[in-house]
């Protein structure tokens, strides 16, 4: 959820024009459910998320700046929900040039970078196992004949035979993402040939599932908190992993979390703010009828590097009804979150947490979320209720540790949630969400 202080936290053109050729490349949900109905050929299927992450901007330098050539990338990813067939989703969004996925293939992993021998299965896109991808868009696999099961981890492995450039990923994985020297790896089962590695998500960015129809899912939608900043990696321990394990695997969770994303600004950080990014990382998912919003303690914290540019109270304010406003025109329940405790962070000022407690009386009080989940009054120490409790900080003050996000998820009423219901009560009547 911090920010650093080399990256300025303002708008920019760059952003803006990153931001227009996402939307104008988005599946809208109206599309998405025609073709996910045309898709899911077998009666009584449906096909939604079983994970998801938040495409974000590349760095002007480093690995997302520079990007792969003749290299094979495998990343780890864990399922929410299980079905009879699978679709992965790539991701060009935020490329500056075409990008070509020469090969792909989903697995069972085992131990370091490698995977479970016979576990590979051949990805395609129409047919063929390479698939361009122009700059500002996503594209779609074939329907892959593999049951998908819950709760359970998979191995996605890409080949790139060309130069990516600059590259869409999802800067925070909490998990660890394994890069060969070069040459195609794809169906190797041992991890010898993975040289290096990253703590980033590259290129992937969804894989739906058809599952039993009449279910759906959920999307956990907020900065570091929900991505996991502060959990164990490799260990699927953020929040909306231990939601998704409360669920039973009947419904899909989408962490679609960003590390110092913000509600109101763009930042070169924390990539494309909440109010341009909703639509994308939001509506356009498949099955989504709830969504968890926790977000705007970076447009708080951000003050303390650019002043100038922070926005106000009332302008988080007017965000957040902008967003629970498009959720309700496409029949999405939205949760409020309230903003966590940050007496602690390096950043804490007066007015910061005036602001702070600003923002959380219009959550609890004003707002027209469907329910509250009270994420302060959860983790904030008792005895110093500015600070994280104890049990429950990472140790930078901030950010909860693996205790802290099960606590949270743990608080959850599941009565609030309506992924498997026909018809979503969109009441905005701040129902208390807290057990």
């Amino acid at each position: 959820m911090r920010p650093v202080t080399t990256v300025p936290l303002r708008r920019t053109l760059a952003f803006s024009l990153a931001l227009a050729a996402a939307v104008l490349a988005t599946v809208w949900p109206g599309d998405a459910a025609d073709r996910a109905t045309a898709d899911a050929s077998k009666a009584g299927t449906t096909w939604l998320g079983t994970w998801a992450t938040a495409p974000t901007v590349p760095f002007s330098t480093g690995i997302s700046a520079t990007g792969f050539s003749d290299q094979t990338i495998r990343q780890n990813i864990h399922t929410s929900v299980g079905g009879s067939r699978f679709k992965l989703r790539l991701s060009n969004v935020y490329g500056k040039q075409p990008l070509t996925v020469d090969a792909v293939e989903l697995a069972t992993p085992q131990g370091i970078g490698g995977v479970v021998p016979g576990s590979s299965t051949p990805v395609t896109f129409q047919g063929s196992r390479s698939v361009t991808i122009p700059v500002g868009e996503t594209a779609t696999s074939d329907v892959t004949g593999r049951s998908v099961a819950a709760d359970t981890d998979l191995t996605v492995s890409l080949y790139v035979s060309g130069t990516t450039g600059p590259t869409t990923w999802h800067r925070l994985a909490t998990a660890t993402t394994y890069v060969s020297a070069s040459g195609d790896h794809t169906s190797d089962t041992s991890g010898d040939a993975f040289t290096t590695t990253q703590s980033s998500f590259f290129f992937v960015s969804g894989l739906d599932v058809a599952a039993p129809a009449g279910r759906g899912s959920v999307v956990a939608f907020g900065d570091s908190l929900t991505d996991g900043v502060g959990s164990t990696p490799d260990a699927n321990r953020r929040y909306p992993d231990v939601l998704a394990r409360r669920l039973g695997g009947e419904v899909g969770v989408l962490n679609e979390g960003i590390g110092a994303n913000q509600v109101v600004n763009d930042t070169e950080y924390g990539s494309i703010g909440a109010l341009g990014r909703f639509d994308q990382d939001v509506l356009a998912q498949p099955g989504v009828r709830d969504v968890i919003f926790e977000e705007g303690v970076n447009d708080i914290l951000g003050a303390h590097y650019f002043p100038d540019d922070a926005p106000t109270a009332e302008e988080v304010i007017a965000a957040y009804k902008d967003l629970i406003a498009r959720a309700h025109r496409h029949g999405l329940r939205m949760l409020g979150m309230t903003l966590n405790p940050i007496g602690g962070a390096e950043e804490y000022s007066e007015a910061g947490e005036a602001m702070r407690q600003t923002l959380n009386a219009w959550i609890r009080d004003e707002s027209t979320f469907d329910g509250i989940i009270d994420a302060d009054a959860l983790w904030r120490d008792p005895a110093n209720p500015l600070h994280l409790a104890p049990d429950y900080d990472s140790g930078d003050g901030l950010h909860p540790n693996d205790a802290g996000y099960a606590a949270l998820a743990n608080s959850i009423d599941l009565d609030c949630l309506t992924p498997n219901s026909e018809t979503p009560v969109l009441s905005g009547a701040r129902e208390d969400c807290t057990l």
